[in-house]
């Protein structure tokens, strides 16, 4: 018998790439509608749903 619910979490990410030669920084902040499952006694996440809401690249200063 596995036990089900579900949860909202947030996150931010940050990302370092290469854009024309230049190191560029992009911020993420992100939503994640998750549905949980019980087994064994441990909570797994089952589905997640990523929400990426403000996203912002700037050139990363050295």
């Amino acid at each position: 018998m596995y036990i089900y619910t579900n949860g909202v979490s947030y996150s931010q990410m940050k990302m370092v790439r290469e854009e024309d030669g230049k190191e560029v920084i992009i911020d993420y902040s992100v939503k994640y509608d998750d549905i949980y499952v019980r087994q064994n006694g441990t909570w797994l996440i089952k589905e997640r749903t990523a929400h990426f809401s403000i996203i912002d690249a700037r050139a990363l200063q050295g």
